[in-house]
Order: C-alpha cells, then structure tokens, then sequence
C-alpha cells in the first residue's frame, strides 16, 4: 500500500503542476483578450501628409512608391493573440491601398520621393 502512496503522491504533483500552469495561462489569455487590438501611432512631422516614399531594407530589397502609415503600438495590443515579434512594427501602404507590415529592425532606410 505505501509503493501505491509514494506513487500517487509523484503522478498527483506532476498533474497539479499541470493544471496550475493551464490555469496559469488561461488567466494570462483572458487579460490580453480584455485588452483589445494593437494601435498604430501615427508621427506627425516625419514624413508631410500623404508622402510617397522609398523603403530600403536591410536584406537589399527596395520598397517603392508606398505611404507611411505609422508604426504598431506594443503598449495598446488588447486582442492578445498577436506574437512578439509582430509589435512594433512598421505600417506601410501601397498604392493600390493594400497595407504592408515590416519589422522595424529590417528598415534600414526610408527615402521620401515626390
């Protein structure tokens, strides 16, 4: 009877650990779901209003002919569900209206053309 204790007692700890994490998590979950969706912060005096400009990234490739929107704001992200590694990023517009994200670290340059 004392092998059956001291092996419930091991598999008991290891599934409360368990549900203490999903609980865990859970909680975690609802409090970014009640936070609601990522802002874009908008610069003014950067780039003058509805300014075409080129977008150098780092990897060589050239963005043209697209708008600055502005950037995503890491403090305001309400909806959760949005990795890491999608904040703060860069808010751009083509011209056919479509937007395009890019992560700041990739910008290496930003050329405003006329």
């Amino acid at each position: 009877m004392e092998m059956f204790y001291t092996t419930f007692g091991f598999v008991g700890a290891i599934a409360l650990g368990i549900i203490i994490l999903v609980v865990f998590f859970k909680l975690v979950g609802l409090l970014q779901g009640k936070m609601g969706a990522p802002a874009i912060i908008k610069m003014k005096g950067f780039l003058k209003d509805a300014a075409w400009i080129n977008v150098h990234l780092a990897g060589g490739k050239l963005l043209e002919r697209v708008k600055f929107v502005g950037f995503t704001d890491h403090s305001s992200v309400k909806g959760g569900h949005i990795p890491y590694q999608l904040a703060n990023m860069v808010v751009l517009e083509s011209s056919a209206g479509k937007r395009i994200l890019i992560r700041s670290d990739a910008v290496k340059m930003i050329e405003e053309i006329e």
